[in-house]
């Protein structure tokens, strides 16, 4: 007992240190994207509220880095770059928050530090993670949360694009037509500006062409988008993508049942099973006697007719040969019709 009681007692003090904590640091900004055409080369201002929605105090740093487009789904990659962090310089490098508070952090866009044409570049704001206790064993995460700036500096601002690729399914059905295409920013220039593509869709021949969603496309840079165009469709029809800033036309063929044309093929395929059914029924179905006997009649008189039509041409001939030796026979059968006795002339007299 005295062992048990030993053990529980420095289990008891060792609590303390085999503790171990776990907080989640968060960050809101707003906001999220700033874009700005830098057409003077005096200095821009601009800022982000940043606050902390968490009970405890936050330390927190920022850093300017550039971005670029990783592949075709828009993913993103930061660096560093010299040129980037020369001309955007932030207020507050580090700063501390409390509870629920926030604060507005000042920026400035220099245009003669910053290289001609489309600038991205993003300022992070990153918690830093407070120290750790000698007692405690701590676990801490850190939140990294940045504002994109898409900026223009200078140039003419083209929107040099080409759709590359147009995926549509032939068979569509459901809510509408449905696919992707591919988008890429052709422009190769020192003052290549990302943009966002304005594609239209259009099928023949409902006349409306609605613009389908995209996203920013980064100069030398291809990305992928949704083709969702709603509505009921029925038959073989043309779809016609157009980018309306370079005019290009693409288009693919599908065969289209959707919206309520697929409730009308229902309703025509359960109509045509339900007669094919009742046909099939009604044949399976046993008849009565009445109607058994006259299915029966028929069929016993058209054995004889089937095999009596070449008799009458062959006896027919014999028919004929007797009734003219009847007729022959009756003829010779009657008696002959008596001659008439001659008159014998009357003797002459003389006189006496």
């Amino acid at each position: 007992m005295k062992r048990a009681a030993i053990i529980v007692a420095l289990l008891a003090n060792l609590m303390p240190v085999l503790s171990v904590h776990s907080e989640t640091p968060g960050l809101q900004l707003n906001p999220l994207q700033y874009e700005d055409n830098l057409t003077t080369n005096s200095v821009h201002l601009g800022y982000v509220d940043v606050s902390n929605p968490s009970d405890a105090i936050i330390t927190i740093e920022s850093k300017v880095q550039g971005f670029k487009q990783t592949d075709i789904a828009g993913h993103l990659g930061f660096f560093d770059d010299p040129e980037i962090t020369g001309g955007i310089k932030v207020d507050l490098a580090r700063f501390d928050l409390g509870p629920h508070e926030a604060i507005r952090v000042a920026f400035s866009v220099d245009p003669q530090k910053l290289p001609k044409g489309g600038v991205y570049a993003v300022i992070f704001f990153r918690t830093i993670p407070p120290q750790q206790s000698s007692a405690s064993s701590f676990v801490a995460e850190s939140a990294n949360i940045g504002t994109l700036l898409m900026l223009q500096n200078g140039g003419s601002g083209a929107h040099v694009g080409k759709i590359t690729k147009v995926d549509l399914p032939f068979l569509q059905f459901g809510r509408g037509l449905l696919g992707t295409f591919d988008y890429k920013n052709i422009d190769r220039s020192i003052t290549a500006v990302g943009f966002k593509p304005a594609v239209s869709v259009r099928v023949l021949p409902w006349g409306s062409s609605p613009k389908l969603a995209s996203a920013l496309v980064l100069p030398s840079s291809e990305r992928r988008f949704e083709v969702d165009r709603r509505g009921s469709f029925f038959g073989i029809l043309p779809v016609t993508l157009t980018d309306t800033d370079s005019h290009q036309h693409v288009t693919t063929w599908v065969f289209a049942l959707t919206g309520w044309y697929q409730l009308v093929l229902i309703i025509i395929v359960l109509t045509l099973g339900a007669l094919a059914g009742a046909s099939y029924l009604r044949k399976r179905q046993p008849l009565s006697q009445p109607d058994a006997a006259l299915v029966t009649e028929p069929k016993s008189k058209a054995k004889p007719k089937t095999k009596a039509k070449p008799e009458p041409k062959t006896k027919a001939k014999p028919k004929s040969s007797t009734k003219s030796k009847s007729s022959t026979a009756s003829s010779t059968a009657r008696p002959k019709a008596k001659p008439k006795p001659k008159r014998r002339p009357k003797p002459k007299s003389t006189p006496e």
